[in-house]
């Protein structure tokens, strides 16, 4: 028998969650497939484009519906794309709510962990396994989701309908922040299953807690980095592929006018802000070599979360089971 072969209290969480375990491997296969027949359907619009002899904007009647097949075919792969990428944001409410329900909150209402605490195994060794399983998953399985993701979104359909870095659900399905985001998912879907101990309930508070901590994060990503600030003339050409987060004109005393000040069509915009004293333009943006600090410092506040989640949940699971 192999030396990583499961024994013991391991063997029995796997053995207990097995349904759910393989729906689990399943789901991450079809996004896996999902994502790579995103690439391999944008490619094979590119090489039909290409084989008629056409581009996207030729004046040839002939190419007319040529171009327009390959544009069904981008958007296609695109929403490809954004819905793997809703899938990766999603994944830490789907696990906070199946490990505080089905696999702690049952075990605590239907006294099933009674069994194995009269087992030789203690409170907390219960926990832990209860834990490790979960875990070991994701840290093997995300970082591959979130590889092969990447590798669809950045060489796929973007170019024609391009979805950006700063996007919610790209920000949250690249970099290190997926494997945070989802081992944060599990140690507060463990904590609320300890203290609710109701299956339905623990997994409906799981899904509440979950999406509140994904939202403020959302709320807070902006700030969590020093915006840079640029002033002048044509910022357009300058901030490319950035994250704006403020634009407008500055006065000669150095008060802001923004676009909200002036909410018409941007000639008109333009002329307002001027009226109102607007002499420079300017841009608040994060550039795109902000992607790594900003995912940097977001990872470590899913981690600094998840292990006060999981030092809560070992001090609730003493004091309750001393």
């Amino acid at each position: 028998m192999s030396a990583l072969a499961l024994k013991g209290s391991s063997w029995v969480t796997v053995r207990q969650h097995r349904r759910s375990l393989w729906w689990a491997l399943g789901l991450g296969i079809a996004a896996v497939a999902l994502m790579v027949t995103s690439r391999l359907w944008s490619d094979s619009a590119v090489e039909a484009l290409r084989a008629a002899g056409c581009t996207v904007d030729s004046p040839d009647r002939s190419c007319f519906q040529h171009a327009r097949d390959y544009t069904d075919d981008q958007w296609f792969a695109r929403q490809l794309v954004e819905y793997a990428a809703l899938g990766m944001f999603l994944l830490p409410v789907l696990l906070g709510a199946f490990l505080a329900g089905p696999m702690i909150a049952r075990e605590l209402e239907s006294g099933t962990y009674k069994l194995a605490w009269t087992q030789s195994v203690s409170p907390a060794r219960w926990l832990t396994v209860k834990l490790a399983v979960p875990a070991a998953l994701v840290v093997t399985g995300v970082p591959v989701l979130s590889l092969v993701f990447h590798w669809t979104w950045s060489t796929g359909p973007s170019n024609d309908f391009p979805t950006y870095w700063y996007d919610p659900n790209i920000f949250t399905s690249s970099g290190t922040v997926p494997v945070a985001n989802a081992l944060m998912g599990i140690t507060l879907g463990v904590l609320i299953g300890l203290l609710v101990r109701r299956t339905v309930a623990a997994m409906g508070l799981a899904v509440v807690a979950t999406s509140a901590v994904l939202g403020a994060l959302y709320w807070l990503r902006p700030g969590l980095w020093p915006h840079q600030t640029l002033t002048g003339r044509e910022l357009s050409l300058r901030v490319s592929d950035s994250w704006v987060l403020a634009n407008g004109m500055i006065t000669e005393s150095g008060e802001r006018v923004g676009w909200e000040y002036c909410d018409t069509g941007p000639e008109v915009a333009r002329a307002c802000m001027i009226g109102r004293g607007g002499a420079s333009d300017f841009v608040d943006h994060h550039p795109a070599t902000h992607f790594w600090p900003l995912q940097l410092i977001e990872t470590g506040i899913l981690l600094a979360l998840a292990t006060l989640a999981l030092l809560a949940a070992f001090r609730v699971l003493r004091a309750r089971h001393a």
